[in-house]
């Protein structure tokens, strides 16, 4: 993929910037707030100007609690924003990769969501997402669709860093609480990199869940264990339920597997306490 020019919205995000920094790929153009997905003029003046082989689309409206209320944006950004780069890709040779997640597929079963599994989204942020996939779909041939979920990594001034904020508030407090009832999949962004990499290298167009391995990983398993990590004596206790309210009705299990690409034998995604480990000693290298 050396040769080829890649451009990447939400550049200055969690995902964005590690893509940036890690994915392998000598010609590199990343987008931030200025290039506004939701303004036709503005894509089309920039995607001429860089004429890139694959765009790699990042950029979303991520606040899924805010989604309930400003519904509007959450659609306009997400789906009508994705929209518009479609349809800018069409009659061009574009690799267009979505970033999606696992969250669409609802709250009607108790195991791992496979790609073969019907999705059933629950709240507008994963509604507006998932309106976005089936554009994707249904006008452009080829593409990549990544469901992931629980990302984590990135710089520390990162506002989505989960693993930082954890850090921060368990170094504040004796006893922190956290949820028990909900499962899913931390994700370490440079795993994610890696597996796109794998991807566009081997030229596989289609929906993929792109997830780091775990099963039955509740945020309370994911918490204590990044507390354990970082050595600090904070008690991690389970919240009872109510204890954190939510706007959104947020499934309770948002846990997947890479079902398509273990078929493929292209699964590079890591264990998720491995990959967690390894984020934290180079996290905790960062604070010194």
């Amino acid at each position: 993929m050396s040769g080829k020019k890649v451009l990447i919205t939400g550049a200055s995000g969690m995902l964005g910037s590690s893509l940036i920094r890690h994915l392998n790929s000598q010609q590199i153009v990343g987008c931030s707030r200025e290039f506004d997905i939701t303004k036709i003029d503005v894509i089309k003046q920039k995607l001429d100007q860089e004429k890139p082989d694959i765009i790699i689309h990042t950029a979303a409206y991520t606040d899924v609690e805010a989604s309930e209320v400003n519904v509007g944006q959450a659609f306009n950004v997400n789906t009508i924003g994705t929209q518009n780069l479609v349809n800018y890709c069409i009659d061009k040779d574009i690799l267009f990769v979505y970033i999606s997640s696992t969250g669409i597929y609802g709250n009607k079963k108790t195991g791992c969501y496979t790609e073969l599994d019907d999705v059933v989204p629950t709240t507008v942020y994963h509604k507006s997402k998932y309106e976005a996939e089936k554009i994707v779909i249904n006008h452009l041939n080829k593409y990549m669709i990544l469901r992931t979920g629980w990302l984590y990594g990135g710089d520390k001034s990162h506002n989505k860093n989960f693993v930082y904020k954890r850090f921060l508030e368990a170094s504040d407090n004796d006893i922190i609480y956290s949820d028990n009832t909900q499962i899913g999949n931390p994700t370490y962004v440079v795993d994610l990199v890696n597996q796109i990499d794998v991807l566009i290298e081997k030229q596989q167009y289609g929906v993929f869940n792109c997830v780091n391995k775990a099963h039955n990983i509740s945020r309370y398993d994911y918490i204590k264990k990044i507390i354990q990590t970082f050595g600090l004596k904070t008690s991690v206790n389970m919240a009872k339920e109510g204890f954190f309210k939510r706007v959104a009705p947020v499934s309770k299990n948002e846990s997947a597997s890479n079902y398509k690409l273990d078929l493929l034998g292209l699964n590079v995604m890591g264990d998720w306490e491995k990959s967690l480990c390894s984020y934290i000693i180079e996290l905790r290298s960062s604070l010194q």
